[in-house]
Protein backbone atom coordinates (compact mmCIF):
# COMPACT_ATOMS: atom_id res chain seq x y z
CA UNK A 1 0.00 0.00 0.00
CA UNK A 2 0.91 3.64 -0.41
CA UNK A 3 0.06 6.49 1.06
CA UNK A 4 -0.48 10.34 -0.56
CA UNK A 5 -1.18 13.12 0.67
CA UNK A 6 -1.87 16.43 -1.85
CA UNK A 7 0.91 19.13 -1.39
CA UNK A 8 -0.13 21.15 -4.42
CA UNK A 9 -3.39 22.02 -6.58
CA UNK A 10 -2.95 24.14 -9.35
CA UNK A 11 -6.00 25.69 -12.02
CA UNK A 12 -5.14 26.14 -15.65
CA UNK A 13 -7.85 28.34 -17.44
CA UNK A 14 -8.93 26.66 -20.52
CA UNK A 15 -12.11 28.20 -22.40
CA UNK A 16 -15.20 25.61 -22.41
CA UNK A 17 -16.73 27.82 -24.86
CA UNK A 18 -15.30 25.55 -27.50
CA UNK A 19 -17.02 22.91 -29.24
CA UNK A 20 -16.53 19.58 -27.95
CA UNK A 21 -15.96 16.62 -30.59
CA UNK A 22 -14.47 14.02 -28.85
CA UNK A 23 -16.58 10.99 -28.84
CA UNK A 24 -15.71 10.32 -25.07
CA UNK A 25 -17.42 6.76 -25.26
CA UNK A 26 -14.86 5.14 -27.37
CA UNK A 27 -12.22 3.85 -25.09
CA UNK A 28 -9.28 5.52 -27.70
CA UNK A 29 -7.25 7.32 -25.89
CA UNK A 30 -6.60 10.85 -25.56
CA UNK A 31 -3.88 13.08 -25.36
CA UNK A 32 -3.80 16.54 -23.24
CA UNK A 33 -3.72 18.68 -26.51
CA UNK A 34 -7.24 16.87 -27.51
CA UNK A 35 -8.78 18.02 -24.55
CA UNK A 36 -7.81 21.33 -24.02
CA UNK A 37 -8.52 21.89 -27.64
CA UNK A 38 -12.15 20.73 -26.88
CA UNK A 39 -12.33 23.08 -23.88
CA UNK A 40 -11.57 21.17 -21.16
CA UNK A 41 -10.74 22.41 -17.83
CA UNK A 42 -7.46 21.55 -16.41
CA UNK A 43 -6.67 20.94 -12.97
CA UNK A 44 -2.94 19.76 -11.90
CA UNK A 45 -1.64 18.81 -8.31
CA UNK A 46 1.42 16.71 -7.28
CA UNK A 47 1.26 14.08 -4.63
CA UNK A 48 3.86 13.28 -2.36
CA UNK A 49 4.35 8.88 -1.81
CA UNK A 50 5.99 6.54 0.04
CA UNK A 51 6.34 3.43 -0.74
CA UNK A 52 5.74 1.13 2.24
CA UNK A 53 6.29 -2.25 0.30
CA UNK A 54 9.60 -1.03 -0.51
CA UNK A 55 12.09 -2.61 2.03
CA UNK A 56 14.60 0.59 1.29
CA UNK A 57 11.58 2.90 2.15
CA UNK A 58 10.53 0.92 5.61
CA UNK A 59 14.01 1.25 6.74
CA UNK A 60 14.23 5.12 5.32
CA UNK A 61 10.69 6.17 5.68
CA UNK A 62 11.76 10.27 5.12
CA UNK A 63 12.37 8.89 1.59
CA UNK A 64 9.34 10.10 -0.86
CA UNK A 65 8.30 10.83 -4.49
CA UNK A 66 6.43 13.09 -5.83
CA UNK A 67 3.95 12.14 -8.70
CA UNK A 68 2.30 14.90 -10.68
CA UNK A 69 -1.34 14.31 -11.59
CA UNK A 70 -3.29 16.14 -14.51
CA UNK A 71 -6.74 15.84 -14.27
CA UNK A 72 -9.28 17.17 -17.51
CA UNK A 73 -12.92 17.97 -16.49
CA UNK A 74 -15.82 19.27 -18.66
CA UNK A 75 -16.34 20.83 -14.88
CA UNK A 76 -16.11 24.29 -14.60
CA UNK A 77 -13.33 25.49 -11.33
CA UNK A 78 -14.95 27.59 -8.31
CA UNK A 79 -13.50 28.58 -4.83
CA UNK A 80 -13.81 26.71 -1.76
CA UNK A 81 -13.77 28.41 1.80
CA UNK A 82 -10.46 28.12 1.76
CA UNK A 83 -10.06 30.12 -0.99
CA UNK A 84 -8.37 27.34 -2.99
CA UNK A 85 -9.53 26.28 -6.99
CA UNK A 86 -11.42 23.27 -7.13
CA UNK A 87 -13.90 21.67 -9.98
CA UNK A 88 -17.50 23.09 -8.88
CA UNK A 89 -18.67 21.16 -5.98
CA UNK A 90 -21.32 18.43 -5.96
CA UNK A 91 -20.96 16.68 -2.60
CA UNK A 92 -19.92 17.04 0.86
CA UNK A 93 -21.99 20.40 1.58
CA UNK A 94 -21.52 21.13 5.27
CA UNK A 95 -22.03 25.26 5.63
CA UNK A 96 -24.98 27.21 6.62
CA UNK A 97 -25.11 28.63 2.82
CA UNK A 98 -24.86 25.13 1.14
CA UNK A 99 -28.64 24.63 0.36
CA UNK A 100 -28.38 27.91 -2.14
CA UNK A 101 -24.87 26.63 -3.34
CA UNK A 102 -26.01 23.10 -3.49
CA UNK A 103 -29.30 24.53 -5.46
CA UNK A 104 -27.03 26.97 -7.71
CA UNK A 105 -24.34 23.89 -8.08
CA UNK A 106 -26.93 21.33 -9.53
CA UNK A 107 -28.59 23.78 -11.75
CA UNK A 108 -25.19 24.40 -13.61
CA UNK A 109 -25.32 19.91 -13.32
CA UNK A 110 -27.98 19.78 -14.99
CA UNK A 111 -28.74 22.75 -17.20
CA UNK A 112 -24.88 23.42 -18.53
CA UNK A 113 -23.22 20.19 -18.50
CA UNK A 114 -26.74 17.79 -19.27
CA UNK A 115 -26.39 16.19 -15.75
CA UNK A 116 -23.16 14.43 -17.22
CA UNK A 117 -19.43 14.90 -15.94
CA UNK A 118 -16.78 14.09 -17.74
CA UNK A 119 -13.70 13.31 -16.16
CA UNK A 120 -9.87 12.20 -17.60
CA UNK A 121 -6.80 11.68 -15.23
CA UNK A 122 -3.28 11.76 -16.30
CA UNK A 123 -0.49 10.15 -13.97
CA UNK A 124 3.01 11.47 -15.10
CA UNK A 125 1.65 12.45 -18.56
CA UNK A 126 0.38 8.93 -19.21
CA UNK A 127 -3.62 8.75 -19.22
CA UNK A 128 -4.70 6.76 -15.83
CA UNK A 129 -8.61 6.39 -16.43
CA UNK A 130 -11.07 8.31 -17.74
CA UNK A 131 -14.64 8.31 -16.05
CA UNK A 132 -18.33 9.28 -17.56
CA UNK A 133 -21.15 9.81 -14.83
CA UNK A 134 -24.83 10.73 -16.66
CA UNK A 135 -27.08 11.52 -13.53
CA UNK A 136 -30.17 11.60 -16.52
CA UNK A 137 -29.61 10.42 -19.77
CA UNK A 138 -30.90 13.76 -22.17
CA UNK A 139 -32.89 12.79 -25.35
CA UNK A 140 -32.62 15.97 -27.03
CA UNK A 141 -28.39 15.41 -26.67
CA UNK A 142 -27.19 13.46 -29.58
CA UNK A 143 -23.39 13.41 -27.97
CA UNK A 144 -24.91 11.66 -24.28
CA UNK A 145 -25.49 7.86 -25.19
CA UNK A 146 -28.39 5.94 -23.34
CA UNK A 147 -26.29 3.36 -21.85
CA UNK A 148 -28.93 2.62 -19.19
CA UNK A 149 -28.95 -1.57 -20.05
CA UNK A 150 -26.97 -4.32 -21.10
CA UNK A 151 -28.72 -4.74 -24.36
CA UNK A 152 -28.57 -0.19 -24.93
CA UNK A 153 -24.65 -1.09 -24.26
CA UNK A 154 -24.26 -3.31 -26.68
CA UNK A 155 -26.59 -2.25 -29.28
CA UNK A 156 -24.83 1.21 -28.99
CA UNK A 157 -21.07 -0.08 -29.37
CA UNK A 158 -22.72 -2.89 -32.07
CA UNK A 159 -23.76 0.23 -34.05
CA UNK A 160 -20.32 1.97 -33.68
CA UNK A 161 -18.26 -1.24 -35.36
CA UNK A 162 -16.26 -1.25 -31.83
CA UNK A 163 -15.87 -4.90 -30.30
CA UNK A 164 -17.71 -5.47 -27.07
CA UNK A 165 -17.23 -8.54 -24.84
CA UNK A 166 -19.69 -8.48 -21.79
CA UNK A 167 -17.46 -10.54 -18.93
CA UNK A 168 -19.24 -12.26 -15.79
CA UNK A 169 -17.48 -12.39 -12.40
CA UNK A 170 -20.63 -14.08 -10.65
CA UNK A 171 -20.50 -10.86 -7.99
CA UNK A 172 -21.41 -7.53 -9.55
CA UNK A 173 -21.59 -8.72 -13.18
CA UNK A 174 -24.13 -11.63 -14.45
CA UNK A 175 -25.84 -12.51 -17.62
CA UNK A 176 -28.84 -10.71 -15.90
CA UNK A 177 -27.35 -7.39 -14.34
CA UNK A 178 -23.67 -7.15 -16.74
CA UNK A 179 -21.50 -3.90 -15.40
CA UNK A 180 -17.61 -5.42 -17.09
CA UNK A 181 -17.18 -5.04 -20.63
CA UNK A 182 -14.21 -5.37 -22.69
CA UNK A 183 -14.63 -2.85 -24.84
CA UNK A 184 -11.91 -2.22 -27.92
CA UNK A 185 -9.78 -4.57 -25.61
CA UNK A 186 -9.86 -1.83 -22.75
CA UNK A 187 -11.32 -3.43 -19.33
CA UNK A 188 -14.50 -1.39 -18.70
CA UNK A 189 -17.05 -0.61 -16.16
CA UNK A 190 -20.46 0.52 -16.83
CA UNK A 191 -22.90 0.50 -13.97
CA UNK A 192 -26.39 1.59 -14.94
CA UNK A 193 -29.97 2.33 -13.72
CA UNK A 194 -32.66 1.90 -16.28
CA UNK A 195 -35.48 3.17 -13.83
CA UNK A 196 -33.39 6.30 -13.11
CA UNK A 197 -31.90 6.80 -16.66
CA UNK A 198 -28.54 7.06 -15.33
CA UNK A 199 -24.97 5.24 -15.72
CA UNK A 200 -21.58 5.19 -14.54
CA UNK A 201 -18.19 4.25 -16.98
CA UNK A 202 -14.60 3.57 -15.54
CA UNK A 203 -11.91 2.85 -18.19
CA UNK A 204 -8.38 2.46 -17.03
CA UNK A 205 -6.14 2.54 -18.97
CA UNK A 206 -2.85 1.84 -17.04
CA UNK A 207 -3.75 -1.76 -14.88
CA UNK A 208 -4.48 -4.62 -15.92
CA UNK A 209 -7.24 -5.69 -13.49
CA UNK A 210 -10.90 -3.95 -12.99
CA UNK A 211 -9.39 -1.50 -10.81
CA UNK A 212 -11.84 1.82 -10.76
CA UNK A 213 -12.44 4.58 -7.76
CA UNK A 214 -14.96 6.61 -6.86
CA UNK A 215 -14.01 9.70 -8.90
CA UNK A 216 -17.30 12.04 -8.05
CA UNK A 217 -16.62 12.19 -3.88
CA UNK A 218 -12.59 12.53 -4.82
CA UNK A 219 -12.80 15.44 -7.42
CA UNK A 220 -16.37 17.02 -6.81
CA UNK A 221 -16.52 17.47 -2.93
CA UNK A 222 -15.00 20.81 -2.90
CA UNK A 223 -11.63 19.61 -1.36
CA UNK A 224 -9.54 16.80 -2.06
CA UNK A 225 -8.10 15.87 1.18
CA UNK A 226 -5.83 13.27 1.69
CA UNK A 227 -6.09 10.33 -0.80
CA UNK A 228 -5.01 6.82 -0.30
CA UNK A 229 -3.94 4.75 -3.20
CA UNK A 230 -3.37 1.20 -4.14
CA UNK A 231 -0.87 -0.40 -6.41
Amino acid sequence: MKTASIIILTFTIISCAKKDRINHYLNIPVTQKELVKNGFYKYSYNDTVKNMNNLKDSVQPTIKYVIKYDMYSNVKPEINEEGKVYPTQFCNFYKKDSINKKKKNFQYLKKTLHNRIITYLFRKDTLFYKNIIVYSVAKKRKEIADLTSNEKIIKFYDSLNVSIKPISDGITSNKKFTTLFIIDDYKTKIYYSHKNKSYDIFINYIHGDWYSRDVFYVWYSGSIGDIHYYY
